[in-house]
């Protein structure tokens, strides 16, 4: 939401409070909220001329929430025609008028690798003019948890983004990385929301290989703040001396890939940058007293 406006409806919740509360956990200021956040529930078919104050704003993002249950309201059922109705009433005026559009949808609860679509009509990928991104859950997200699931592509047009990603057994998935929302002690004042490229030596294949990518991305990161946060001061005089600490704890990276998750961790105001040992750079932990502070003022 950088000074542009965005557009959510939400065909599933009765009003924005889970919505602006998941934006203000992320760190977005009410008044940010409330100047570029437009926001309706729709409880009954929506007709387009409803629709011309939301085009109005002229905004950047159209995010329509809960698609199956959008396509009941405007039609009933969950058809082709109702795919149909759907994007012509609601998706097209959008595009038309120059935003971009994200829909979320839902898989089904049973497992299954091999499907690359949501659960409903096919047509509803059929007719994606874009990409169509499938998020499988490997740990659960919540309250003071830390939640990981793997990213797909399972529809790609006009074709910029599969090179990007690593090739699967399934011919149209393409494992993109990881995605990774932190919520726990570690991560506060707010949660770090955080996505994982592939390795180069990942193919996305099997579950080791996935595995691999959270053990060198969020999870090097937690350790690199532990190391630093145990020390005295909660503070560490130099990266080789870090380096050291690393091995010690049985871990071995390169020096590129820890420079880039202390880069990481400064960023996200869990570390700061001090001056180390013999005018080396050193580094001190600050998420426990961001912590105090955020309590401080809840």
């Amino acid at each position: 939401m950088r000074g542009e406006n965005v557009v959510y409806i939400h065909y599933e919740e009765p009003d924005a409070t889970s919505t602006v509360e998941r934006l203000r956990l992320i760190g977005l200021h009410p008044d940010q909220i409330k100047a570029q956040l437009h926001f309706i529930a729709p409880q009954r078919a929506l007709q387009k001329l409803w629709l011309e104050p939301l085009i109005a704003a002229r905004p950047a993002l159209v995010i329509h929430d809960g698609v199956n249950q959008a396509m009941l309201l405007q039609s009933s059922q969950i058809n082709a025609e109702a795919t149909f109705t759907f994007r012509r009433t609601l998706v097209v005026p959008f595009t038309a008028a120059g935003a971009a559009t994200l829909a979320c949808d839902h898989l089904p609860m049973v497992k299954d690798e091999s499907r690359v679509n949501a659960y409903g009509d096919v047509h509803k990928g059929n007719a994606l003019d874009g990409v169509r991104i499938a998020l499988e859950n490997e740990q659960p997200f919540g309250r003071g948890m830390r939640g990981v699931s793997w990213v797909y592509v399972t529809k790609d047009r006009p074709g910029y983004l599969r090179s990007h990603g690593r090739a699967t057994k399934i011919a149209q998935k393409t494992f993109m990385g990881t995605l990774v929302v932190d919520d726990s002690e570690t991560a506060m004042p707010r949660p770090d929301i955080a996505f994982y490229a592939p390795k180069d030596d990942a193919n996305g294949t099997d579950s080791e290989s996935l595995s691999a990518v959270i053990a060198t991305g969020f999870a090097l990161a937690d350790l690199i703040w532990n190391l630093i946060h145990a020390q005295p001061d909660h503070t560490i005089g130099s990266v080789r001396k870090l380096q050291a600490a690393l091995r010690d704890s049985g871990e071995q990276h390169r020096d590129a890939k820890v420079a880039e998750e202390l880069d990481d961790l400064v960023y996200a105001g869990r570390l700061v940058e001090v001056a180390g040992l013999r005018g080396a750079k050193g580094y001190r932990t600050t998420a426990a007293h961001a912590k105090d502070e955020f309590d401080d003022c809840a």
